[in-house]
This record gives C-alpha cells, sequence and structure tokens, in this order.
C-alpha cells in the first residue's frame, strides 16, 4: 500500500495519467494478522511514471535493497490493465468475513519476542496503552519511520480521524501535518505520533506552536536513533554510529519552549495524564523511551537481522 500512496502524490505533482492495479493475496505468516500482502499485487501505471521512478533497463525493480518486481509489461496504460484483468483467473469476492474482522480486531499484530532493557518500553505496548486511554474524538496524526507502524496498530480509531504520512517514506514532516489539522480544526484535540529523529528535524515549531496556541499533543517514541536505519544497518553488519544520537530530553526542550513536557515511564499513569491533559488543553510533548531492539515485521520481513553467534 506505501507505493500505492507515494504513487498518487506524484502523479498528480507531476501531472501524469495514473491508473492503480490493486489486489489482495494471503499471507501466511503468523506474525500479520491482516491477511493482505502489501507487496506483490498493486503497482501504478502511468504514461511516464515508470520513467521518472525507474531506469529503462532496469530488470528488476529493486526497493530498500529488496526486489520487489521482476516483470514488466510497456503497454498502454488502460489497455493493459484491461488485457492483465482479463487474463487472471475470478476469485470469489466474498473472502471479507465478521470472522476475520474480529481477528484483526482482537489480535495482537505482532507477538514476536524481544528482550527490553531496564528502563526502557516496548513500543508495541506504548501503543496498546494509548489506544486504550486516547479520546476516539481526538484527531491523530501518524509520521513516518520505524515508529509509525507501531502507531498505526490502533484498530479501534475511526479513519476519517486518523492521517497517516507516507511521502516515500520522509520522516521530518510530522509536526508540520499536525499543526495543518489543528489550524484546520481548532475546536478539536490533535495527537501527533512521532519519533525522535523526525521530530528534532522540526523542533523549533514548538515555538510556532505555543505562540498560536494550537492544541496538539505529541507523542514520541524515543529509541535514540534513526530506528529504520539502525535496523538496516545492523541488518548488513554494518556500523550503525551514523545512525544513534542518544536519548534526547524532549520533555525538557518542550519546557524550554513554554510547553508541558512529561518523559513518561509508567504506562500506568497515562489515565490521569490524558485525564489532565484533555482539562488543560493547550500543547504538550511526552517523551517515551522506548527499546530500539524491538524491530517491527515490516523490518523483520524486508531486513532480516544476522543471526546471532
Amino acid at each position: 500500500m506505501t507505493q500505492l500512496i507515494t504513487a498518487l502524490p506524484a502523479a498528480v505533482r507531476a501531472h501524469l495519467p495514473l491508473v492503480v492495479f490493486a489486489g489482495e493475496a494471503p499471507l501466511k505468516s503468523g506474525w500479520y494478522n491482516q491477511e493482505i500482502d502489501q507487496a506483490p499485487l498493486i503497482t501504478a501505471t502511468g504514461a511516464a511514471y515508470h520513467r521518472l521512478h525507474m531506469p529503462e533497463r532496469m530488470p528488476v525493480a529493486v526497493s530498500q535493497g529488496q526486489e520487489v518486481a521482476r516483470h514488466h509489461l510497456r503497454a498502454d496504460a488502460r489497455l493493459g490493465v484491461e488485457a492483465l484483468t482479463a487474463a487472471l483467473p475470478l476469485r470469489d469476492r466474498n473472502w471479507r468475513s465478521d470472522e476475520m474482522a474480529a481477528r484483526i480486531r482482537d489480535t495482537k499484530p505482532d507477538s514476536h519476542a524481544f528482550e527490553i532493557e531496564p528502563g526502557l518500553l516496548d513500543p508495541r505496548r506504548v501503543v496498546e496503552a494509548l489506544e486504550e486511554v486516547l479520546p476516539h474524538e481526538w484527531e491523530m496524526v501518524n509520521s513516518g519511520g520505524h515508529c509509525s507502524w507501531f502507531f498505526a496498530q490502533m484498530p479501534s480509531r475511526p479513519q476519517e480521524k486518523f492521517l497517516t504520512i507516507r511521502e516515500f517514506g520522509a520522516i521530518g514532516n510530522g509536526i508540520s501535518f499536525a499543526m495543518g489539522v489543528a489550524a484546520a480544526r481548532p475546536d478539536r484535540t490533535v495527537v501527533l505520533f512521532d519519533g525522535d529523529g523526525s521530530l528534532m528535524m522540526h523542533v523549533q515549531e514548538l515555538e510556532t506552536i505555543k505562540r498560536h496556541g494550537l492544541n496538539i499533543l505529541i507523542v514520541v517514541m524515543n529509541d535514540g536513533a534513526y530506528g529504520s536505519e539502525v535496523h538496516k544497518l545492523r541488518a548488513e553488519g554494518m556500523p550503525e554510529d551514523g545512525a544513534v544520537f542518544g536519548y534526547s530530553d524532549f520533555a525538557g526542550i518542550a519546557r524550554g519552549f513554554g510547553l508541558s513536557g512529561k518523559k513518561v515511564e509508567d504506562l500506568d499513569d497515562l489515565p490521569e495524564l490524558v485525564a489532565e491533559f484533555a482539562a488543560s488543553g493547550g500543547a504538550a510533548v511526552w517523551d517515551f523511551h522506548v527499546s530500539d531492539k524491538v524491530l517491527s515485521p515490516t523490518i523483520r520481513r524486508a531486513h532480516p537481522q544476522p543471526a546471532r553467534k
């Protein structure tokens, strides 16, 4: 689905005709509770889209070091999609069921065991706790980066109040989206879910939030590193120094800008913290120090970690 979300804004900006040919396929991996494989059957087709994003002589499409497509069809967009659709066998359209909906709703999205270091939190447990206590009428903004997978696991949230950003996998733009939502809906509380590396790219905008009186709660998944990069470097056995910068004090930074800032160490404190923030309004930053040893299923699938000796 990331390919689709990336293709759409790119085509719009470049004024390219775009046809989306999408489908679902079962995925049997035990850690993935939605039976939809995101990669094989989604492609963007347009008059110039592939020429812009893929060298003409490239026989294999590669994304983040992984092969994502080997077969390419050059054809008129409409005629090509029609021919492919006609060639595919028909399948049962009624694969969705109440049973599947219940499984997606009730099954933990990831049950892989990780060893969490003392004094740090499991990002999956952080999201579970937030899902329990954040009011459903609040507007949610999920930024980019490794932490965005964890924050996306909030099945009870209505889609019209959950904005997901996937602009080419970039980070650093979450705070601008959250400010836009807060400015457009001043009567609502906005929650920004962001990572530490992402927030630091525009942390000075906390002053803007303060000056304009925006109602934004910033939840920082702080693993002391650029999460996606550090996991990929480890998978390749490469030095991770350039991706690790330590646990920044976002609570202190927020207070320096005149906002409320808290380092949340006990998830049992969240109901009281939410109640206090709801009563006071304004803006605040909650800093969750999480383990950088917890890999999302997406990273585990795309970048298998080397076996420990």
